[in-house]
């Protein structure tokens, strides 16, 4: 999609998987590390990938990692704000946020949240999925650069909750499905459930 970029979310540890593994991002589901599910959907919707983590943690990945400005594991707030101070964003006017551990990801997701945002001329649109709100699985308007770095400096916040509660913000509902898409995986059962469904 024209001059539209995604960043995804790969800060996170793996400290609840049960695996000595460095980042969340290469916890292998089915022999396959978490972050080539969300490549492989997410990299044939926009012009361009970038990663937000730690290079050292993402050493092998062939994409451009922007490290987070602040303390490490600091929450997803930090990977948005790291992203907009950097220079790689100047030229886009919307981001795609999506994490790295959500292997699911449908394959028309950022054309809704595009249509979404512009439809309605938001700061910021969530996809929210059989009621709950999905904040790592949104898209930015880049002129939120202020409010956000505000949120990270001076609030101290870590997600994204309080920072969409001041800004125009827009809920994508999505239909439910069999399988959740937006399914994130933060512990070894969630591992062996996506084991579960990929098997379906």
């Amino acid at each position: 999609m024209n001059n539209l970029s995604a960043l995804i979310l790969a800060g996170g540890k793996s400290s609840r998987m049960g695996v000595n593994i460095v980042s969340k991002a290469f916890v292998k589901l089915n022999e396959k590390p978490l972050i080539d599910y969300v490549i492989q959907s997410i990299e044939p919707q926009v012009d361009r990938v970038l990663l937000s983590g730690s290079r050292t943690s993402l050493l092998g990945l062939s994409y451009p990692i922007i490290e987070d400005l602040g303390s490490r594991y600091s929450g997803p707030l930090a990977g948005l704000y790291s992203a907009l101070e950097s220079s790689l964003f100047d030229s886009n006017e919307y981001i795609v946020i999506v994490p790295c551990d959500g292997p699911f990801i449908p394959n028309n997701l950022v054309c809704k949240l595009h249509d979404a945002i512009k439809e309605n001329d938001s700061d910021v649109c969530f996809i929210q999925y059989d009621g709950i709100l999905q904040t790592t699985f949104s898209i930015w308007n880049t002129r939120v650069k202020e409010s956000v770095k505000k949120a990270f400096l001076v609030n101290k916040d870590g997600g994204f909750k309080r920072l969409a509660a001041g800004l125009n913000s827009t809920f994508l509902p999505w239909p439910v499905t069999s399988v959740n898409p937006f399914f994130n995986i933060n512990s070894k059962k969630d591992l062996n459930l996506a084991e579960a469904i990929l098997c379906l």
